[in-house]
């Protein structure tokens, strides 16, 4: 298992000894010479407004205009293996999880990452340090509910397979390989196969679950009160819950599982200098408490201090860390199109 595998629980903790600095001043727009952009995949919604917010305004500072290639996870690691012999490719920076981001690494697409390119790779956590793409932001996966439909809490996975929860129980489309992981550990997933997660989805699929196409369309019903329950990134839950919804969530007593959200630079971009310079801004210490206060996602620099108030909504207790299991990304990249195959044509069919 390569060292993106170890477990993440030294960066949680060391997290909580991470002074907020001040916030970034808004740059304003500026005229860009030709060849001044860079292009950028990214999901859009919440993820691409605090990317324009907090990152565009460290790189107009060298005349970089950014512009977003918006689009599913699925979609953009497909285009970087399609385009991997195109002298040009379509993207300067993708953004991707880390699942999808080894995948595409597998495929021999990426430039490797230096500290000479990156400078403020100097300053990441090594436990998310890989040779192919920086980590940017981190979080775990939990249940997320609606505490006034759900007033005595959930304790684990199986107590969606209730029937009074049929129909209320929700996952994000986009989420898919994380959704079947996660829900997999209740039927002893040890992390390195998806198999578990189907066994479970297949009983799940009984009690009419929902799926949405995006994070944000999960947030929309819950809003409504068409979704009780959902599987989601515990920053997702933080910022809804602040944005005024009456939201909980649980790490099952089965455990959860991380993410890291990673960025890298293919052989064939276009805008080589401009990327690095994104990279470099994406490990800015400002722009990563940015989004740990506006997103609730934790830094993976040192140097991103967190204040307590602030660490203690993105952190994790030890009794959350011990049950938070990482995943061994080499084996579960060669099932991802099975895992696809059995979401879209198995689990999603009929719903």
């Amino acid at each position: 298992m390569n060292a993106h595998n170890a477990n993440r629980r030294g960066f949680l903790k060391r997290a909580s000894s991470l002074a907020l600095v001040p916030a970034l001043p808004m740059i304003p727009g500026m005229a860009q010479a030709a060849g001044s952009e860079v292009i950028v995949g990214t999901w859009g919604g919440d993820y691409q407004n605090l990317l324009q917010q907090h990152i565009e305004p460290i790189v107009a500072k060298d005349g970089i205009k950014v512009v977003y290639d918006t689009g599913n996870a699925t979609a953009r690691n497909t285009k970087l293996k399609a385009e991997r012999n195109s002298r040009r490719g379509s993207m300067d920076v993708p953004i991707l999880g880390d699942l999808d981001m080894y995948d595409a690494s597998a495929a021999d697409v990426f430039i490797p990452v230096s500290e000479k390119l990156v400078p403020n790779l100097a300053n990441v956590i090594d436990t998310f340090k890989t040779a192919y793409s920086i980590p940017h932001i981190f979080s775990a996966m939990v249940l997320v509910y609606n505490k006034e439909k759900v007033p005595g809490g959930l304790i684990s996975f199986k107590d969606t397979l209730d029937p009074k929860y049929k129909g209320r129980v929700a996952f994000s489309d986009i989420l898919f390989n994380f959704n079947t992981l996660f829900v997999g550990l209740s039927e002893g997933g040890k992390g390195d196969s998806f198999e578990p997660g189907y066994k479970f989805l297949r009983q799940l699929k009984g009690n009419q679950p929902k799926v949405f196409p995006s994070n944000e369309a999960v947030a929309a019903a819950f809003k409504s009160g068409e979704i009780w329950i959902a599987c989601m990134w515990k920053a997702r839950a933080l910022q809804w819950r602040d944005a005024g919804l009456p939201l909980e969530f649980v790490i099952p007593e089965e455990g959860a599982i991380p993410v890291t959200f990673e960025a890298a630079v293919p052989k064939n971009s276009r805008n080589q200098e401009n990327a690095w310079k994104y990279m470099n801004a994406l490990l800015d210490p400002e722009g990563q408490v940015h989004f740990a206060r506006s997103m609730g996602y934790a830094p993976t620099v040192k140097n991103a201090t967190l204040p307590a108030d602030l660490q203690g909504r993105v952190g994790f207790s030890e009794t959350e860390l011990a049950r938070i299991h990482p995943y061994d990304l080499e084996k579960l990249a060669s099932q991802r199109a099975a895992s696809l195959d059995f979401w879209n044509k198995e689990f999603k069919a009929g719903l």
